[in-house]
């Protein structure tokens, strides 16, 4: 035990000396959602989630922009109701061997629309959206990587009214989102 305790920072340099450095110029990010849950207490669970989250970084500078939109659909006994999320971030690539970690952070909009089953369409005002997010990716090919995602977008809370004005519910557009991607270097 004693001599693998003594060889084991000899066989981690020799690993990563042994990786090939892979430095690209230009990398774009693009990432799917998987899932989405909502951080209000009692609300429903989304039927569905679609939409993608597209990057770009330089390797000159550990920086990176990127721009998501994601489609979120709730059906209820009474409601059908769609919010749409859009929101602009910068992100930084953490210089770590081996891995690709990426955390950033954006604000944005997000945007409700609803119908009762009775056919009323029910409106919100936009609600102001702040995001954070981590990636973790693991090199596949020279150049190509694959990662997940977990992202936390908090939303100012809206009243939901009906076409006479009056309040139907409140709506938090907060949650969290998984997604998976893939980076390409060039």
């Amino acid at each position: 035990m004693r001599k693998f305790l003594t060889s084991l920072p000899l066989m981690l340099t020799l690993m990563l000396w042994a990786v090939p450095a892979k430095a690209d110029l230009l990398s774009v990010h693009a990432d799917i959602p998987l899932s989405f849950s909502p951080t209000q207490e009692g609300s429903d669970s989304p039927d569905s989630i679609s939409g993608a989250r597209v990057g770009l970084s330089l390797f000159i500078l550990p920086l990176g922009i990127a721009y998501e939109s994601y489609e979120v659909s709730y059906t209820s006994d009474s409601v059908d109701s769609k919010d749409t999320y859009q929101i602009a971030s910068v992100f930084v690539n953490l210089p770590v061997p081996v891995i690709n970690i990426a955390l950033g952070a954006g604000a944005g909009m997000v945007t409700g629309e609803g119908e009762k089953k009775d056919g009323t369409k029910l409106t919100a005002d936009d609600s102001a959206a702040t995001s954070f997010f981590a990636t973790l990716g693991y090199p596949i090919l020279p150049l190509f990587d694959v990662h997940v995602g977990y992202q936390v977008i908090n939303g100012n809370k809206v009243e939901v009214k009906n076409p006479s004005g009056g309040i139907e519910y409140e709506r938090d557009p907060s949650g969290t989102v998984w997604t998976a991607g893939i980076k390409i270097g060039f």
